[in-house]
């Protein structure tokens, strides 16, 4: 949590029992405890402009958000339920505070699901941010819900968001392995006969069994999707709020590179992907053969039906310094909490820095830390 106090000429303006300024309307709180939607979006939106400040022009940010619902907390009727619901009850426990939403500046209705991800997401869209893509983490294993009139909710946003249109992405650490039922099709060239029942193939009868895909499919898998199935993750520390390593590790991998960048400027090292073979743009019909297509010149031998190969060359520069020094990727995390982001950082190989409101968080991260550390052994150069 990040401490936040709105600008305001005296404190003394702030009544006893009110976190608002009775002449300019400011409010003094705390990240999280505002008594609006619209101010926490703009308290969230004003910490990550920091975070913009700070983060390199090809960097990427990854935001994970949870959605909740317009409602009061239980036991509140008549008289002190409307109260609550206009910001006058001056009790601001937690319980109190769940229902202390202003609906009518707000505009929302009791149950309303508020939508707070994508208000964070397009207020900082507004600011600037590049946003890039929206994904789902279903959990696979959800808190349950004592919920009869709508479903349980079982997943969470990750917002990628990034300062420039061109940015580091490493596609090649975060492929996903290919399914058992799709290399049984690709290993006869079979179409999926269930979902398309009146596929026409470009092949004579028979002809295309000579000609398998699965020699040529990527052996690091499909592109990674923007739906992740990742379980929660319990953590014995006091912490409530703790997300999956598997999660942390997703954004990370994909974020940052895994040999490092330049040690003179920075640039991250990059994979150096060949495309082989392929046919991609060539002229076919569904009634004309491979081997028709080759001995017409439309199709070169080899290619293999104009699916093309991905060759992975490993890490390459991405600059022109003279130097081939390379230092770790830096990882940043302005609500560390138990430091989970560190510690899979610190295990990935990267450097990582956390921040956090809370000094007992900082003791937590820094024990999650020093195991992954101590469970990494010595450097490569120090053990030799």
């Amino acid at each position: 949590m990040v401490a936040k106090t709105l600008n305001c000429a005296s404190a003394t303006r702030f009544p006893r029992q009110s976190l608002l300024c009775t002449e300019c309307g400011a409010w003094k709180g705390e990240l999280g405890l505002e008594p609006t939607p619209e101010l926490y979006v703009d308290h969230l939106a004003d910490v990550f402009d920091a975070v913009k400040r700070v983060l390199r022009s090809d960097g990427t940010f990854w935001l994970n958000l949870g959605d909740t619902y317009c409602t009061h907390p239980a036991g509140l009727t008549g008289a002190k339920r409307w109260r609550a619901s206009t910001l006058e009850i001056g009790d601001r426990t937690g319980a109190e505070q769940a229902g202390s939403i202003d609906k009518r500046t707000s505009g929302l209705k009791e149950k309303d699901l508020v939508g707070i991800p994508w208000a964070v997401a397009f207020e900082l869209r507004r600011r600037g941010w590049f946003l890039r893509e929206d994904i789902i983490w279903a959990k696979r294993n959800p808190m349950p819900e004592p919920v009869r009139d709508r479903p349980t909710r079982s997943h969470e946003y990750v917002f990628l968001l990034t300062r420039s249109p061109r940015y580091f992405y490493d596609a090649e650490s975060v492929r996903e392995p290919i399914r058992e039922s799709t290399r049984r099709r690709l290993r006869h060239h079979l179409p999926n006969v269930r979902d398309n029942p009146r596929y026409r193939s470009k092949h004579l009868k028979g002809d295309f069994r000579r000609f398998p895909m699965l020699a040529n499919t990527d052996p690091g898998g499909r592109n990674l999707r923007s739906v992740w199935r990742i379980a929660t993750q319990p953590y014995p520390g006091a912490h409530f709020a703790t997300f999956p390593e598997a999660l942390a590790e997703v954004c990370i991998r994909a974020g940052s590179s895994a040999r490092g960048g330049c040690a003179s400027c920075g640039t991250p090292w990059h994979h150096r992907v060949e495309a082989r073979g392929g046919g991609i743009g060539h002229d076919w019909h569904p009634n004309k053969s491979l081997a028709m297509g080759r001995s017409q010149g439309i199709a070169a031998p080899g290619i293999h039906d104009g699916t093309y190969r991905r060759v992975d060359l490993g890490f390459h520069q991405g600059c022109s310094c003279a130097s081939y020094e390379v230092v770790p990727s830096v990882v940043l995390d302005p609500f560390m909490g138990s430091g989970t982001v560190l510690a899979v950082a610190r295990r990935l190989g990267r450097r990582s820095i956390g921040i956090d409101l809370n000094p007992k968080y900082a003791i937590l991260a820094k024990e999650r830390i020093d195991t992954v550390v101590a469970s990494l052994g010595p450097p490569a150069e120090a053990a030799a």
